[in-house]
């Protein structure tokens, strides 16, 4: 009776933590047997449980965003109840639990960057990461030649249940690390005597350290610059550009990257770090060398150019180097989003099919810009030119980027496409170096043979006697027999490509040559008969 009293006994004592450990089993049992339509209505489940703390230290990373979250706003009073002291060597033991949580910022600032997603949010933490059950890892520090790890370590509160701290074993070597990635002697003495502040990721004392680099490095490198302007300067006003180009983006490439070389002085914070890992300065810097760069070529090539007399192909340079210019600016701003972490291929083939549907919509004006490219390069023509095209004449007034405006003779403006006005066959007078004077005389059929022939003499004469007349050809030639005249054929150049001038110079002439038909008493033909006959011999062979 006894057994079974005690039997009864324990059994009433062991029925709380009984009903304890079914009612999770019962409530499954009796959700498999609820109906879909209310399964699917019910809440997900719950996370997994944590410990109810007022530091929320019940998992390891509700414990670990509590300390960043205090140590981001300067408050090292609290980040102190989220490190384990426990048992820690004397040395770090004589640090205030504020001082070591301060240092403790700094060092995880400028070597750790904790991923708060990766830890556990469960009162058990990791249980499959091979490490003890009371421990989670969250980082590894370097120290010299090892690595110290950082745990979050689980640890009895006092009252029977455990929560999350920074271990003590991490702690151990907080005032080592920090001697190593901490401030420094000088620092120390500015963060004392400085408003407390940070901008990206630098704090106060890093960022007047970095001013003071750049100033000295400004006052070392002004002589230098200052001497090769004033030689350069000696060369004459056309060196201007070039002095801009020193003063302005040189300087400012010197300066980035002495910022960069002491940069790891200051010892920046991981986010300070990120930021400069994504060279931002240097590109912008580089960036302005390059346009710079292509500005100066772009000065001296039109210099070039116009001393040559090329006054298109100097025209021709601002569009160009407009062109360079931005693919520079292109192909910077994809280097600086590789370095941010973005994919410059992704980037590229999406600029790959709006630029195909770009280049589709303006596909005319693509090949207008060509054709200025090539009227620029090649230049048949110029502005101010004289010049048949096509079937038309008229003297060229702009070569644009989309069109060629022309003068026609009867004073009225053409635009043709450039595209259009390439491909049709130019004849450019103005480039003549002279003008052919080339008649053609028709002579009555009683013209005798002795006539003919002193008449010609006489008209070859009287061609190379004009100073205008150029020398060589010079030919009179009793061409042939037509239906109603004989055919007297003139060949000679006047040396001259000014229209006008060419006009006086060939009226001039033809009034010598009718006089001397008039001297030789020889007539020309009829002009009326002379159709006539044509019209005679157009019948005829017809019929």
């Amino acid at each position: 009776m006894k057994r079974v009293g005690y039997g009864l006994l324990l059994m009433w004592a062991l029925l709380p933590l009984w009903s304890q450990a079914t009612t999770p089993t019962l409530k499954n049992v009796m959700e498999q047997d609820t109906p879909a339509e209310e399964a699917a209505s019910k809440p997900a489940p719950a996370a997994p449980p944590t410990v109810a703390d007022e530091h929320e230290r019940g998992s390891p990373r509700s414990s670990m965003e509590g300390l960043l979250h205090a140590m981001r706003y300067g408050d090292f009073e609290q980040a102190g109840h989220y490190l384990d002291t426990r048992n820690l060597p004397a040395a770090v033991a004589a640090l205030d639990s504020a001082e070591l949580a301060r240092q403790l910022k700094v060092v995880l600032d400028r070597t750790l960057w904790v991923d708060l997603q990766s830890m556990s949010n469960s009162k058990h933490g990791l249980t499959e990461d091979g490490l003890p059950s009371y421990r989670d890892l969250v980082g590894k520090i370097p120290l010299k030649r090892r690595q110290v790890s950082v745990y979050m370590q689980r640890v009895p509160r006092g009252d029977g249940e455990s929560i999350w701290k920074v271990s003590n074993a991490t702690l151990s070597y907080i005032p080592e690390l920090y001697r190593i990635h901490g401030d420094g002697p000088i620092g120390e003495f500015l963060s004392q005597h400085l408003p407390v502040f940070e901008v990206m990721g630098l704090q106060s004392w890093q960022l007047v350290a970095l001013l003071l680099f750049l100033l000295i490095a400004y006052l070392i490198s002004w002589p230098l610059f200052w001497l090769t302007n004033t030689l350069i300067g000696r060369r004459g006003e056309h060196t201007q550009h070039l002095q801009k180009f020193i003063r302005g983006p040189l300087r400012l490439l010197l300066l980035v990257l002495v910022i960069r070389q002491t940069f790891p002085l200051v010892r920046p914070s991981i986010e300070a770090q990120a930021f400069a890992e994504g060279r931002t300065l240097l590109i912008i810097a580089f960036i302005w060398v390059a346009v710079a760069g292509l500005e100066l070529t772009r000065q001296h090539l039109i210099l070039v150019l116009k001393e040559k007399g090329k006054d298109q192909g100097a025209l021709l340079m601002r569009p160009l180097f407009t062109v360079a210019k931005t693919l520079v600016i292109l192909t910077g701003l994809l280097l600086w989003l590789e370095n941010l972490g973005f994919k410059a291929t992704t980037i590229l083939a999406g600029l790959g099919i709006g630029g195909l549907a770009v280049a589709l919509a303006a596909q005319k004006s693509v090949e207008n810009l060509i054709g200025a490219i090539t009227l620029y390069m090649s230049t048949p023509v110029r502005v101010g030119n004289f010049c048949r095209f096509g079937s038309q004449m008229g003297v060229v007034e702009e070569i644009g980027l989309r069109y060629t405006r022309i003068r026609t003779l009867d004073r009225t403006v053409i635009h043709i496409s450039n595209a259009t006005f390439v491909d049709l066959q130019l004849e450019n007078f103005s480039e003549r170096e002279k003008i052919r004077f080339s008649p053609t005389i028709h002579l009555r059929y009683d013209t005798q043979a002795s006539q003919l022939r002193p008449l010609m003499d006489a008209i070859t004469e009287a061609l190379q006697a004009h100073d205008k007349v150029d020398e060589a050809p010079v030919r009179v030639r009793f061409h042939k027999f037509g239906p109603q005249a004989l055919q007297l054929n003139i060949l000679s150049y006047i040396t001259t490509t000014d229209f006008p001038v060419y006009l006086e110079v060939a009226e001039v002439l033809n009034l010598t040559i009718l006089t001397l038909l008039e001297q030789h008493k020889v007539s020309l033909a009829d002009a009326t008969q002379r159709r006539l006959s044509h019209q005679q011999t157009a019948l005829t062979s017809e019929s």
